[in-house]
C-alpha cells in the first residue's frame, strides 16, 4: 500500500465518518488467561467512547511504509486452501458475526503472541463505499468499489499510579488507586490491503510499534507469510555484512558513498507519495560497492552474506538502512555525528602513521557555545 491509500482509511476512522457495526474485544492476563471477551454495537455507543476506540484504530495505520508498516503477501496456495487465509476472509465476509471464528482468531493470537504483561486484542470491520473522482480532481456522483476490510489492534494494559484525585462534588481531593488503562497498540494488521484503492485479498497491511521486534511468530501464526527483520535489527545486520566482507576496503569513502546513496532513494520518495516505496536490491548495491572500487572477489561476497543474512530474494527499505540520515563516527574515545547533507565534510587520513578523522570547519566554530578561532 502506499501512504496516500493508507492516509485514506485513517481519515475515515472518526465517528461520523466510518460504517463500522460490530467492535469485538479479548482481554488476556500475563497467563495467557482470557480474562473476558465481549461484542459491542460501535453506533450504540456514545461519541467520547467511540472516538477513543477509533483512535487505537488509527494508530495501527500510523507510521512509515517498509519499517513499521509492512506489506505482506500471501501465495496463491493460501489463498485457495490456507486455512491462515481462510480464517481472515471469513472473520470479514462474515462482518465479524460468526461468534466460531473470531474465538478462533482471539486463540490463535493469544497461542502464539509473545508479549509481557496483560492486553487487549480488537477486532472491528467497515465497509467503505469508496468515492469516485473525475479526471479534474473532483469528487463524481456514486461509487464502483465497496472495500470490505477488518481492522485489528493489540493493545498493551497499563497500569496508572496511585494519585490524588479532585472531587468537584465535594471541592476536596481523594486517593485514588492504581488502575488499568489501555495504551496505544502494540502491534496490528488491516485485511485486504487497499491497493489501488480497492481490496487486494493476496496482502496484508501489517503494523508494529517496536523497530527491535516484530512478532515473527504471531505473523508466522496469523498469515503463515515471511516478514522481513525488524527496522532496527535490519540496520545493523547491513552494517555487519559490509564490514564482514569487504575488511580492508571497507573505508570511509565506500561507507559514505553507500549511505549518500540510500539517503538519496529516502528523499526521493518523500516526493513521490503517490509511488509505492521502492526497496534497493542486492544488486543494486552490488552495482554500488563496484563503482565505489570495490574488488569483485569482495563484491561476491558480500553478495553470499546478503544472502544469507536477509534471504536471497529480499530487498531492503533505504530509509531502514540510514535511519535519521546522518553520519555518526565512533572510537572508543570519541563520537562525532555529521548531517547527512555535510558528510562530505569528513575525510580520514593517516597522518604521522596514526589514524585521523579530518573535519573541515567552515564558518564559526564554537566549544561548548564559545566561538572560537582555528590559530594557524
Amino acid at each position: 500500500m502506499i501512504e496516500k491509500e493508507i492516509a485514506e482509511l485513517r481519515r475515515r476512522l472518526r465517528f461520523d465518518k466510518n460504517n463500522m457495526e460490530t467492535l469485538c474485544g479479548c482481554y488476556v492476563n500475563e497467563k495467557k488467561e482470557i480474562i473476558t471477551t465481549f461484542r459491542q454495537s460501535m453506533p450504540a455507543m456514545g461519541q467520547e467512547e467511540n472516538e477513543k476506540y477509533l483512535a487505537l484504530f488509527r494508530r495501527v495505520l500510523t507510521g512509515n511504509t517498509g519499517k513499521n508498516l509492512i506489506d505482506l503477501s500471501f501465495t496463491n496456495e493460501q489463498v485457495l486452501t490456507g486455512e491462515e487465509h481462510a480464517l481472515l476472509r471469513k472473520l470479514r465476509d462474515t462482518g465479524l458475526s460468526d461468534i466460531e471464528a473470531v474465538d478462533a482468531f482471539f486463540k490463535k493470537v493469544i497461542e502464539s503472541l509473545q508479549i509481557d504483561g496483560n492486553y487487549l486484542i480488537l477486532l472491528a470491520h467497515d465497509v467503505y463505499d469508496v468515492p469516485s473522482y473525475g479526471k479534474d480532481g473532483e469528487k463524481t456522483e456514486g461509487s464502483e468499489t465497496m472495500f470490505s476490510y477488518i481492522l485489528c489492534a493489540v493493545c498493551p494494559i497499563k497500569l496508572t499510579k496511585p494519585a490524588l484525585r479532585y472531587d468537584s462534588f465535594r471541592s476536596l481531593f481523594h486517593s485514588q488507586d492504581a488502575d488499568q488503562i489501555v495504551a496505544s497498540p502494540e502491534l496490528g494488521f488491516l485485511f485486504p490491503a487497499f491497493d489501488d484503492r480497492c481490496a487486494n485479498l493476496y496482502n496484508v497491511l501489517y503494523s508494529t510499534k517496536n523497530m527491535s521486534d516484530n512478532h515473527e511468530e504471531l505473523v508466522n501464526a496469523l498469515f503463515g507469510a515471511p516478514i522481513p527483520l525488524p527496522a532496527d535489527t535490519q540496520k545493523e545486520a547491513f552494517g555487519g555484512v559490509l564490514s564482514g566482507t569487504l575488511e580492508e576496503e571497507c573505508s570511509y569513502d565506500v561507507v559514505q558513498t553507500v549511505h549518500d546513496t540510500l539517503l538519496a532513494r529516502v528523499e526521493a520518495q518523500k516526493e513521490q507519495k503517490d509511488e509505492p516505496y521502492i526497496p534497493v536490491t542486492k544488486q543494486e548495491l552490488k552495482d554500488t560497492l563496484t563503482d565505489c572500487g570495490i574488488s569483485e572477489e569482495k563484491v561476491e561476497s558480500f553478495a553470499k552474506q546478503y544472502d544469507e543474512s536477509f534471504g536471497e530474494t529480499t530487498a531492503l527499505c533505504p530509509r531502514n538502512l540510514v535511519g535519521n540520515g546522518n553520519m555518526e563516527l565512533k572510537t572508543e574515545d570519541v563520537t562525532v555525528r555529521v548531517d547527512a547533507a555535510h558528510s562530505d565534510l569528513v575525510e580520514t587520513r593517516l597522518l604521522d602513521g596514526k589514524p585521523c578523522i579530518i573535519i573541515r570547519a567552515e564558518g564559526q566554530l564554537t566549544v561548548n557555545g564559545i566561538p572560537v578561532r582555528i590559530r594557524k
